[in-house]
């Protein structure tokens, strides 16, 4: 077993991942507010660490079997992107809401922040027991 072979840190890495695609996504849909017919699109992870989380640190309720969690260690955290489907429209037929997407962009870039200082403070834990 490796050093980073860790359940915790397998999934921060994928949890970064999903926040840097969300944090695309957004972008995306703030570079297209002004576009004809652009139905702005929402990326969904949290829930589906959730479970893994709840899957590998709690009763193992959501795990059907050992085989299934063992394989939940190398699986990718999936994550789903959907159009929005409930904002209101403009008259051109866009609906990205503007304030909606920076405020979504605020939240995720803190998620990816928090995870990135969770993964610092370990390695910095690594380096002092080195040192030592």
């Amino acid at each position: 077993m490796s050093l980073f072979d860790s359940a915790a840190f397998t999934l921060t890495e994928q949890g970064l991942d999903a926040a840097w695609y969300k944090q695309q996504v957004i972008n995306h849909n703030i570079a297209n507010v002004s576009t004809p017919d652009y139905k702005a699109k929402t990326v969904n992870f949290g829930l589906v660490l959730k479970e893994r989380a709840k899957c590998k640190y709690h009763d193992h309720t959501a795990c059907p079997d050992d085989s299934t969690r063992e394989k939940q260690k190398t699986d990718p955290i999936w994550v789903t992107t959907t159009y929005e489907t409930n904002t209101r429209q403009i008259l051109n037929g866009n609906n990205v809401d503007i304030e909606k997407e920076a405020k979504e962009l605020s939240d995720t870039q803190y998620q990816y922040n928090t995870m990135i200082d969770y993964l610092n403070s370990q390695y910095a834990m690594i380096r002092m027991a080195i040192n030592k």
